[in-house]
């Protein structure tokens, strides 16, 4: 048996809509109201009724009594505090999506975290440059990096890149010398992209950064 065909309810209706369908067909086919061969059928229909009714009553109160725990356990659950390395996680996730306001702000909230520090500040110049902001400016902050992990790969390389842009030959051959010394090619997977246009003035054959540091080295 169907509790809600009986009672001529949509599935999943409410308590209150299925009182008011109890209420009326109850009304309408109580056995009082028939004699003879009908009555015998208006029992057995307002019996149907009665334990349609009582189904939907206890399943209701059975669900409303889960939601509440559900939602009783939800709000004594302890909210789980956001570390360091999850701010950074959504910096890094802002960059990716161009979402640059958002990683802009988060990067520079991480700066106070050590433990974090040096990706933020990354994350921070990479958003400068997808921002378009004067090669100076990008300069000072893959710069900053360095401060924290002289030995970041790709800051060398993508600051060996820069120092070439800004008229810098000697800087720019300093930080590509040091970016090869440090195997910074081939580059590392999670870097590729963020150095595609960095990567060709280091390529084997002709590449720029490679001719002033040949020329650096004979001199």
């Amino acid at each position: 048996m169907n509790p809600y065909e009986v009672l001529q309810l949509s599935p999943g209706a409410s308590r209150e809509e299925a009182k008011a369908a109890y209420h009326r067909l109850a009304k309408m086919w109580h056995p009082d109201k028939f004699s003879g061969d009908e009555k015998q059928a208006a029992e057995d229909k307002f019996r149907r009724i009665l334990e349609a009714y009582a189904t939907i009553k206890k399943g209701v109160a059975t669900a409303q009594k889960a939601d509440l725990a559900t939602r009783t356990l939800r709000a004594e659950s302890p909210k789980k505090e956001k570390t360091p390395q999850d701010w950074v996680a959504e910096a890094q996730n802002g960059l990716y999506a161009k979402q640059y306001d958002t990683a802009l702000s988060l990067s520079q909230y991480c700066f106070r975290y050590p433990e974090v520090a040096e990706e933020a500040r990354l994350i921070h110049a990479w958003v400068l440059e997808a921002l378009g902001r004067d090669k100076k400016t990008q300069a000072r902050a893959f710069e900053e990096v360095l401060r924290i992990n002289p030995n970041n790969t790709e800051a060398l390389v993508k600051l060996s890149g820069l120092f070439h842009d800004l008229g810098m030959p000697a800087k720019a051959a300093a930080m590509g010398m040091k970016a090869r010394d440090l195997g910074a090619y081939p580059c590392p997977a999670g870097a590729q992209a963020r150095l595609k246009g960095t990567k060709a003035l280091f390529q084997e054959n002709g590449g720029i950064i490679n001719k002033v540091i040949g020329f650096i080295r004979r001199t």
